[in-house]
């Protein structure tokens, strides 16, 4: 059988410059409706801001039928996020980030409501944005960064405790017009079609359900410049604080790339197995089924005897995705009751904490420690992650200064002995090997970094640093269709 391809076409609207491009989402919007579409509009703050300047209600109603998101508050005006962000720290990168981008949530939602997702400008992706987001209750992460490896290729990925619809390589494909940031060639909306289909057929033929993500700023129905590429290139703002206004398309051409962008939905809805969905139908459709789950101590006991090899996400027996953060709150929940009962628990649910916030190497020679120091280390660091939501940066025992991965590397052995039945006095201390680190690429960092918004040579080492940090965090997220509705 063919399986189900899901597909979200996502509107990126932000050029605040050209009043020409108002009218462009609003043509956009008619089209999908007409076709029973329902796109995720990502808007910039003063995108919304300059359109109410301008009285054009017609074109906020008519995104107001959509799915909304937020895309910063002024997008590449320099410093942009990664820049501002730079080499700040976790709390200090989070609260720059609140700072700078809060008051442009607020307007975007006090015009819409609650958000379903962000995407940030450019290449701008910062770590540090995730508890910003998951405070302002917005739940889906869709855009694109290299830095993040997915851990299953071109598969939705949970990273810090949101549904990152990121990563999917050739299945992220533009429907600009012409130009924009991928400075795509005139005829592009007729070749885009022949691609779609490629994509499309690879994944019905998989064996997975699919995801395709195809973006449109609007902006390029109705200029031969990018809006953004002219103003913010280089790590540079317009000299004088003088916008640049892009060169306008003729009103022909304006309407042959609509009329093709129209022709590419007559196309796709006549694909079978394809279902156009929402950030917010995402959610649900790929919600994390370790909530509420329960798991038995023979799970907990094969994830455990997994991690003692390698520190990644995982699996238990009916494809249920587990992060090593997650692992981590339940062996060390596990073991801070058998320090009261002097037995495991025979189930579990699992805590969702983000990574520490600080690197940390094990400082210390002892080899091994006494059973009952690590039952009360592990009670302090439970009682710790349920409080302030992070794995600690490190373990204060016996005289060692325990670095995460060698901890909780420690607390599987020990969790593996008890569940045998084994009476231990002392536990050697095991080194972690935190394989889901990798997925954290320098090379691909450095893509991020090369965007033509940013300055020239521009790096963020330490965002690098941290996002590692927070890959205690990374699983892939599986789609269930029975919330398709």
């Amino acid at each position: 059988m063919a399986s189900t391809v899901l597909a979200i076409i996502f509107l990126d609207m932000e050029d605040y410059v050209t009043p020409e491009s108002d009218e462009s989402p609003l043509q956009i919007a008619r089209i999908a409706e007409k076709h029973g579409v329902t796109l995720l509009v990502k808007i910039v703050a003063e995108k919304l801001r300059v359109l109410q300047k301008r009285n054009r209600k017609d074109v906020i109603e008519a995104i107001s039928r959509h799915d909304m998101g937020y895309h910063s508050d002024m997008h590449n005006l320099h410093p942009a996020i990664a820049e501002y962000v730079g080499d700040l720290g976790w709390d200090e990168g989070r609260c720059e980030f609140e700072k700078r981008e809060g008051a442009g949530c607020e307007d975007v939602k006090r015009a819409f409501g609650e958000l379903s997702s962000y995407g940030h400008p450019g290449m701008s992706w910062a770590p540090q944005a995730y508890p910003a987001l998951k405070k302002w209750n917005i739940r889906v992460y869709i855009d694109e960064t290299y830095t993040i490896t997915p851990p299953i290729k071109e598969r939705p990925y949970w990273y810090c405790n949101l549904l990152n619809l990121m990563g999917l390589g050739p299945n992220m494909l533009p429907l600009d017009a012409s130009d924009g940031p991928a400075n795509l060639p005139n005829d592009w909306l007729l070749k885009v079609r022949d691609e779609f289909l490629k994509v499309y057929r690879k994944l019905e033929a998989g064996e997975d359900v699919g995801l395709i993500n195809l973006y449109i700023h609007p902006s390029t129905y109705a200029t031969e410049e990018f809006w953004d590429m002219i103003n913010f290139s280089g790590g540079k703002n317009p000299e004088g604080g003088i916008y640049k206004k892009p060169r306008l398309k003729s009103r022909e051409r304006i309407e042959e790339d609509l009329a093709n962008l129209e022709r590419f939905f007559v196309l796709a809805k006549s694909l079978p197995n394809l279902r156009f969905i929402t950030a917010k139908q995402a959610w649900a459709i790929y919600r994390d089924k370790t909530d509420g789950r329960e798991f038995s101590s023979s799970e907990l006991r094969s994830l455990c005897q997994k991690s003692m090899g390698r520190i990644t996400c995982e699996t238990v027996g009916d494809g249920v995705w587990v992060s090593p953060a997650e692992v981590f709150s339940m062996v060390t929940y596990s073991l801070a009751r058998f320090s009261d009962y002097q037995a495991l628990p025979s189930s579990v649910k699992c805590l969702h904490p983000l990574g520490p916030k600080e690197d940390h190497l094990t400082i210390g020679t002892v080899e091994e420690i006494d059973i009952n120091e690590l039952l009360r280390a592990c009670k302090q660091e439970y009682e710790a992650m349920s409080k302030t939501g992070y794995l600690s940066t490190s373990t204060e025992i016996d005289g060692l200064s325990l670095a995460p991965a060698d901890m909780f590397a420690t607390c599987c052995y020990a969790y593996i002995a008890l569940s045998e039945g084994k009476k231990i006095g002392h536990v050697g201390i095991k080194k972690g090997n935190f394989e889901v680190g990798k997925m954290i690429t320098d090379e691909g960092a450095r893509m991020d970094w090369s965007h033509y918004s940013n300055p020239e040579g521009f790096e963020a080492p330490r965002q690098t640093e941290l996002a590692r940090l927070q890959a205690w965090t990374l699983k892939p997220a599986v789609a269930d269709l029975s919330q398709l509705g």
